[in-house]
């Protein structure tokens, strides 16, 4: 079969917010609604004469607050009354993926697969989005139903469904644990871990200081302009536009890093402040078939060049993006000097030093703007999330080719590669 070139047509995504912070009372369905609507607005396409053949959402905490099994149609549903769409996105078919910290590029992957190649299942448009509120997931009652009644339940505990995510008890480890295990490994150290957190925190900084000259009209730089401005309240319920990452600290220093008591053991290299922060988030972008978007003269932001997932030992999670980032290479026959941009989610400081040591990352095109530990791990979006900001980077730097990766629970690595046209 024909094999088709699969285009970013538009890419949103909302702030990231702290959890318990500017999003509390925004549900995850919410954020994705926001995200979806931003991205099919920046598209210009005509709802009227462009078909949306699929509607593919991420997210992990499904079975928490609100009635997540109905994700995709429901934000679907609320886009489309949004954008005054009567008779196109709300009758796009829906289906949700999952793959952990990986779920933003899952969604990028499964649109990629469904554009890609000619036949009777190929699709020229397809909307992608991904979100999560970390502060919405909720306790869970874990009782079986009872054999002689299936509406009643056995005796269990009540456990946090957010914090059982965080271990994988087959392997008898945590996410932190693998980050401590793989820092270790590769001769990464303490005060490594609190001298890149303090980075990550500065690069954010200066990204959002020049966002903000952006928006304010002190400079036509278009720094950080995947993103797009939310309303909602402050903690006083005064309304307010919310436009930068809340998590991004402006009064933070190594020393303060290196006073932090670790999370896991004595001497970690893991604590509050060299671990991303949970946060609340979505992001969105429309794909389709380059042919069908030339065709209807739709201009792109990009070429979805290819995805990759690979596999790593679980006890070592973190090291994921290091196969996905070397197979995707190699499949697409680049070399480290043709890649003009990274974004490797910073789920801890020391997994992603040791990422970075391990595959010889140029710190200086890796990350740019800030990661994780300063912005926020809203997990499912994440990789729509960095994916977004990554096409923006380049194409404010005038530069080509870019490379978005994560680890991934379980032992996993994903990672997209996308060029600028």
């Amino acid at each position: 079969m024909k094999q088709k070139e699969v285009v970013v047509v538009s890419a949103a995504r909302t702030p990231i917010g702290k959890h318990c912070g500017y999003y509390y009372d925004f549900s995850a369905e919410d954020l994705g609604v926001l995200a979806v609507q931003e991205a099919i607005l920046r598209s210009g396409i005509d709802l009227s004469k462009i078909n949306i053949d699929q509607v593919v959402a991420g997210m992990i905490y499904t079975d928490s607050l609100g009635q997540k099994i109905y994700l995709p149609r429901n934000v679907a549903y609320r886009a489309a009354k949004l954008l005054g769409d009567e008779n196109n996105l709300k009758h796009a078919p829906g289906k949700t993926t999952l793959r952990i910290c990986g779920t933003g590029f899952q969604t990028l992957a499964d649109a990629f697969d469904l554009i890609h190649q000619d036949g009777p299942q190929k699709m020229n448009c397809v909307v992608s989005f991904a979100t999560e509120s970390m502060t919405n997931t909720n306790m869970v009652h874990q009782g079986k139903r009872k054999k002689d009644n299936v509406w009643d339940f056995d005796d269990a505990p009540l456990k946090d469904y957010l914090l059982e995510g965080f271990g994988h008890n087959l392997f008898n480890t945590q996410m932190a644990l693998t980050a401590e295990k793989y820092g270790t490994l590769t001769g990464i150290s303490r005060n490594d871990c609190d001298e890149f957190a303090y980075e990550s925190h500065i690069r954010a900084r200066e990204a959002q200081k020049k966002q903000w000259n952006r928006y304010s009209g002190k400079s036509k730089n278009d720094f950080l302009k995947g993103v797009f401005t939310v309303n909602t309240d402050d903690p006083n319920g005064i309304p307010m536009s919310f436009w930068r990452d809340e998590g991004v600290k402006y009064d933070i220093s190594v020393d303060e890093l290196a006073g932090l008591r670790p999370l896991m053991k004595a001497d970690g290299l893991v604590t509050p402040g060299t671990a991303s922060q949970i946060s609340d988030g979505s992001a969105a972008a429309v794909l389709m078939d380059r042919e069908f978007a030339d065709k209807n003269n739709i201009p792109y932001l990009a070429i979805l060049r290819g995805y990759q997932f690979s596999t790593v030992d679980p006890t070592i999670m973190g090291q994921g993006p290091v196969p996905a980032i070397k197979t995707i290479m190699e499949k697409l026959k680049l070399k480290m000097a043709d890649v003009d941009l990274f974004e490797i989610n910073e789920a801890f400081a020391a997994q992603y030093l040791a990422a970075e040591k391990e595959l010889k990352l140029p710190r200086e095109i890796t990350n740019v703007n800030g990661g994780a530990v300063a912005i926020g791990h809203n997990i499912a979006a994440t990789g729509l999330r960095i994916t977004t900001d990554l096409i923006y980077e380049l194409k404010r730097r005038n530069e080509k080719i870019g490379i978005a990766s994560a680890c991934i629970g379980g032992g996993q690595g994903g990672a997209v590669c996308v060029e600028i046209v």
